[in-house]
């Protein structure tokens, strides 16, 4: 028996007065399943403080004249990775 038979199978000794609870509950936490799926996927995205933070000392220090229009931003950003670590 697949667990989706087993949840299948349990749902008829759930009381029905506790039913709505029990499907906000699934509900909610299938949303929050989707969330981290579309969390791991905007992963890329993701803004690390702490290289950030590095980036501005070193702006601080050097001053702009290091930097000039970006054509190629992933490769930018891992520069800047590779500088900071």
């Amino acid at each position: 028996m697949s667990n989706k038979d087993a949840i299948i199978n349990e749902l008829q000794y759930i009381p029905e007065s506790k039913l709505s609870a029990l499907y906000d509950l699934i509900h909610y936490f299938r949303l929050g399943i989707n969330s981290e799926i579309e969390q791991e996927a905007d992963e890329d995205l993701k803004i690390d403080k702490y290289q950030c933070l590095s980036t501005i000392q070193k702006i601080k220090q050097e001053g702009l004249s290091g930097f000039t229009e970006i054509n190629d931003v992933k490769a930018y950003i891992q520069d800047l990775r590779n500088e900071i670590s």
